[in-house]
């Protein structure tokens, strides 16, 4: 019971740290911007409370269920040896740990249909395109594959597709790229990468690892492209922007109506994952009862933590953000979103627990040639920088794949000089950077600048994502560039020194 207790505080500590920033910076803005409401207010507080509490019952849920799991089935991958298996079960597990992840619901939320279909569209054929990519990265894996020359490919595939998708779902898609890295899928896709790379020997095994998300990631985006060649009719945002509550009695049923609405919604999505690995465990792995329970109870955790933190979200935070949005972006005050900006990308990294064990990973990674506080910094400005543009894409009616295209080239050229290490770490650190907090509080800010300035949202909103997914990337591949420069020059120097040193013994 202690053990529980410690990491309650432990969660709970970290999801103060992630969501109170955002908190402060949108309780100044309300004073500033909105019309004062107790009861609007008030939302905006128990929405926070709402949120650190989910957040911290997921992450606990995560470490006992999603990451043991993962664990499991990973190791016995590595000794099974069966490639079809393998190929199978990529699909499985890349479409059912996607369709769970928080970020790819919370941006579900905000589309109201694509074509004739609703939002489920979006959550399945994410979830298929992740599970294919899964698979070509298995068959990556064990053959030995070119992770950059498979990118290359990738990527180029999904600008081909992009001229002749309906422009509307263009920003959508490849929003796609930092919502299905996440607390749910990373974790399980992370050891289940490890286990297929065990199956063969090689000094490349940790690359690998990390090379199966950054192929995952771009799965999603040449799906969404695919399936929108079909649709008829284009992708819009829902007309009836969400509002902020007036009254007791309108808090009191929001918060009714998303309980009861997630509590079914997060079942539906929690289910599969749960069901696969009773039957995985059932056929191979023959769990003790105690390790079943131990799962089953953080399966638990994850599903209650899912519906208070979506609760949370739909209660206060999308409509403020954006109210917010469209208030700032109302006459004179426009150009205020600029600095504000500037100001959220900023403190959106610090925000971010995730990001502080990815700047971890990559210090010991480096043997601390490349510090902690250097990544930090680093993606702090590449995130500040894409909310510079996101802002000025909005501000100047900017079209998204003139932005895309060039990002997006910037890092193929990149990737040739990148270590393969810190290739797949850079890929990875885009869905690292555009976590919840993106989906559930940039987008709905840039939709409601929209709304204030008659721009077509799916155009001019969506794209966000992409955008505060891709910089970070780039970042990661110059710091990547910088290390491997350092490693030469420090080689180097140690060769001339052994010259030297010889060339003086000879000289006596």
């Amino acid at each position: 019971m202690q053990s529980y207790l410690k990491d309650l505080k432990e969660k709970l500590k970290e999801s103060m740290f992630s969501i109170l920033p955002f908190f402060l910076i949108i309780v100044t803005l309300y004073f500033i911007f909105i019309p004062f409401n107790i009861w609007a207010l008030i939302s905006i507080i128990l929405a926070t409370v709402f949120m650190i509490f989910g957040m911290a019952l997921f992450n606990i849920g995560v470490d006992m269920s999603t990451m043991k799991m993962g664990g499991y089935v990973g190791s016995h991958l590595s000794k099974s040896r069966k490639i079809t298996f393998m190929i199978i079960l990529s699909f499985v597990m890349g479409f059912i740990v996607t369709i769970a992840e928080p970020d790819l619901m919370v941006l579900s939320e905000q589309v109201q249909s694509l074509g004739l279909s609703n939002k489920w569209v979006i959550l399945i054929t994410v979830s298929s395109g992740t599970g294919i990519f899964l698979i070509l990265s298995t068959i990556r894996t064990l053959f030995r594959w070119s992770l950059k020359t498979i990118l290359i490919i990738s990527y180029s595939i999904a600008l081909i597709l992009s001229l002749f998708a309906p422009i509307n779902f263009l920003p959508l898609s490849f929003d796609t790229i930092g919502v299905t890295t996440g607390a749910v899928s990373v974790p399980f896709i992370m050891s289940f990468g490890l286990g297929i790379s065990a199956v063969r020997s090689g000094k490349n095994n940790q690359n690998d690892g990390f090379g199966l998300i950054a192929l995952a990631s771009i799965g999603p985006v040449i799906a969404i492209l695919l399936v929108s060649l079909f649709l008829k009719g284009d992708g819009v945002v829902d007309s009836n922007s969400p509002e902020l509550v007036g009254n007791i009695g309108a808090m009191g049923m929001s918060i009714g109506t998303n309980i009861l609405s997630y509590i079914k919604e997060v079942f539906i999505v929690i289910i599969p994952i749960f069901i696969f690995f009773i039957i995985y465990n059932y056929m191979y792995l023959k769990l003790p009862k105690t390790v079943l329970l131990r799962i089953f109870i953080g399966l638990l955790y994850t599903y209650l933590g899912l519906v208070v933190f979506l609760t949370g979200v739909s209660l206060a935070y999308l409509p403020t953000a954006n109210v917010l949005g469209k208030t700032i972006a109302d006459g004179n005050t426009k150009w205020l979103l600029i600095p504000l900006g500037l100001l959220i990308g900023f403190f959106l990294v610090f925000a971010e627990p995730a990001v502080h064990v990815l700047n971890k990973q990559v210090e010991d990674i480096t043997e601390g040639v490349i510090k902690k506080k250097t990544m930090l910094i680093s993606l702090s400005i590449g995130v500040s920088i894409a909310m510079l543009i996101i802002v000025f894409r909005v501000l100047f009616n900017i079209n998204f794949m003139y932005i895309c295209i060039p990002l997006i080239l910037i890092m193929i050229i990149l990737s040739i000089f990148t270590p393969d290490l810190f290739e797949g770490i850079a890929f990875d650190s885009g869905g690292v950077a555009a976590g919840s907090l993106t989906a559930s509080f940039v987008l709905p800010f840039i939709i409601g600048v929209c709304n204030s300035l008659k721009l077509n949202a799916m155009l001019f909103a969506f794209g966000a994502i992409a955008i505060v997914a891709i910089i970070p990337t780039i970042i990661i591949q110059i710091i990547g560039i910088r290390y491997k420069l350092i490693i030469n020059k420090s080689k180097h120097k140690k060769k001339s020194s052994k010259v030297s040193t010889i060339s003086i013994i000879e000289f006596e």
